[in-house]
């Protein structure tokens, strides 16, 4: 009885893997570079929330001004609501007021009452393969309700001009 082994590979096929692997090569490097762009922008993403939000903690509870930024008023927020969110390699933007129960902006600074911290990143892509989600914009927007009234702030309202291609409207009450 004749042993029958693994039948050999022909010798027309060799380098066959070679060119196999020059064709997937570009779909793969464009596929790793698109996971390295997304997962930056969620990087950032997680951050702007994160900032936006110890921002309006801070205001609606301990009312004093971060470290390089002046004051005692919404501009100071703002200030440092930018130096939370900004990564490098961004640019970032600051809208602070407050409102009253109903919504509305406010020139007071009662217990009780919101204090509505927004912030806008404007994202750029690390490797320019793949487009970022909403022209590249990350927003977040927190509302606090106030717990410490003193000191009274010098201003109860601040706004950056937004980005290209971006704007205030969706930082409501």
């Amino acid at each position: 009885m004749a042993v029958r082994g693994r039948p050999g590979r022909g010798g027309g096929d060799q380098g066959a893997a070679a060119v196999e692997f020059a064709l997937i090569l570009p779909l793969i490097f464009v596929l790793l570079m698109g996971i390295i762009n997304y997962g930056l922008w969620f990087s950032d993403s997680i951050s702007v929330r994160q900032g936006v939000r110890e921002s309006a903690r801070r205001v609606a509870t301990v009312r004093t001004a971060a470290v390089g930024c002046a004051g005692t008023g919404m501009s100071a927020v703002a200030c440092h609501t930018r130096s939370q969110i900004q990564e490098p390699g961004t640019l970032a933007y600051a809208k602070v007021w407050v409102a009253n129960a109903a919504g509305v902006q406010t020139e007071t600074w009662i217990r009780g009452q919101a204090v509505v911290v927004c912030g806008m990143v404007k994202a750029t892509t690390f490797t320019g393969f793949a487009p970022l989600p909403a022209g590249g914009l990350i927003k977040s927007k927190t509302v606090m309700s106030i717990e410490n009234v003193t000191p009274l702030p010098t201003d109860f309202k601040h706004e950056d001009p937004p980005p290209t291609g971006g704007d205030w409207t969706w930082c409501t009450a």
